[in-house]
């Protein structure tokens, strides 16, 4: 297996810059996620690795060694394009067998292309051509001539965009199974954050060119630095309330919230954002008394609530605030119909609270 350091990376198209200084590293062995939006840099980044673009600055290192002007035929990388990147004249069998070829002795070409097929389910598809395929079965065609390859470096380029829920689940269980089958290193770009959260051991959160955070994906989700990444991820989506700072202490009493103490935080007075997760609320009538942590408490109308899968979404409204909350479905016993109120608490330790100018995390904060 092999790791792959980006050491900063600068990439400008005319006055573009489209990676200002970037620095990944992508230890052997592991499944890194590249997440941010369109034009934040992500293929980019999977074109300097594969070679397909060079750095105006910095290098591209594969176990140690520089590759940063080694041409791409000369890399042991293989790339699952966003358009698919098949030929249109070859059916499946044949475009498997095209990427083998060269890659092994010729006595292991059939073992290759049978472990391929299996692994990734397309053994109906083989004599079929590019224009004779749906969407999920083209991208599972793409993956499996990668897989064919047994590349040490795996690049993936939104490989499951625009397919429906069920494919794209179904597709992200045959890329974690060919992670975990075959050794090597695996660096998948989207733009969905459930989808970084399933797949990844190690999130890189992107935007204008950089890397914002990087992390395991709990640490991200539970400890976003900037307000632009805790948007990132997590669905349903970061709960917002705007609040003042005042003498250090979150002013929060003014939207109907109560603190046992007061949320404090080290910064001068201002206005700040302060997010709370869809899965951070708990039902008061659930938690015992003396719960052991400072707490937020709240008593919000119902004004929805819908099952998805195991879970239950509920939509909340508390004066101006309109926030979305997420419990087990146990927690259905205890929720009142519509219009009804319901008391709930957040752990303080929860409860994220970021700059409103610099959109910074503010250190971290107590409650007293």
């Amino acid at each position: 297996m092999t790791s792959v350091h980006l050491c900063g990376l600068h990439k400008s198209f005319g006055d573009q810059v489209v990676l200002d200084n970037l620095d990944l590293a992508a230890e052997s062995g592991s499944y890194v996620v590249l997440l941010g939006p369109s034009g934040c840099g992500k293929t980019t980044t999977l074109r300097m690795i594969a070679g397909l673009d060079n750095p105006g600055s910095g290098q591209v290192l594969m176990a140690g060694v520089d590759v940063s002007k080694v041409p791409p035929r000369k890399r042991d990388v293989s790339m699952v394009f966003q358009n698919d990147g098949l030929y249109p004249h070859l059916n499946v069998e044949q475009m498997i067998r095209l990427a083998i070829r060269g890659r092994c002795p010729a006595s292991e070409v059939d073992s290759r292309f049978s472990e391929a097929v299996s692994m990734t389910g397309i053994a109906k598809l083989l004599r079929k051509t590019p224009r004779q395929l749906s969407g999920g079965e083209l991208r599972r065609a793409a993956i499996a001539s990668a897989v064919a390859r047994q590349t040490a470096v795996r690049l993936l380029d939104e490989p499951l965009a625009a397919l429906d829920v069920t494919v794209r689940q179904q597709l992200q269980n045959d890329l974690l199974q060919w992670h975990r089958a075959v050794p090597g290193t695996t660096i998948h770009v989207t733009h969905d954050g459930s989808e970084a959260m399933r797949v990844a051991d190690q999130i890189a959160v992107m935007s204008g060119g950089r890397i914002m955070q990087i992390g395991k994906p709990d640490k991200v989700y539970e400890e976003p630095q900037t307000i632009a990444v805790a948007n990132s991820i997590g669905t349903p989506t970061m709960n917002w309330l705007e609040a003042e700072v005042v003498d250090g202490v979150v002013q929060i009493d003014r939207a109907g919230l109560t603190a046992g103490g007061t949320l404090r935080v080290g910064t001068r007075d201002e206005t700040v954002a302060v997010g709370v997760r869809p899965t951070a609320f708990l039902v008061s009538e659930c938690v015992e008394q003396k719960f052991g942590m400072p707490c937020l408490d709240f008593r919000p109308k119902v004004r929805d609530c819908r099952t998805v899968e195991d879970s239950l979404e509920v939509a909340f409204s508390l004066n101006d605030w309109l926030f979305t909350a997420v419990f087990d479905r146990s927690a259905q016993r205890y929720l009142p119909s519509v219009g009804g109120t319901l008391p709930l608490r957040v752990p303080a330790s929860r409860v994220h609270v970021f700059s409103r100018l610099t959109g910074q995390r503010l250190r971290e904060h107590d409650v007293g």
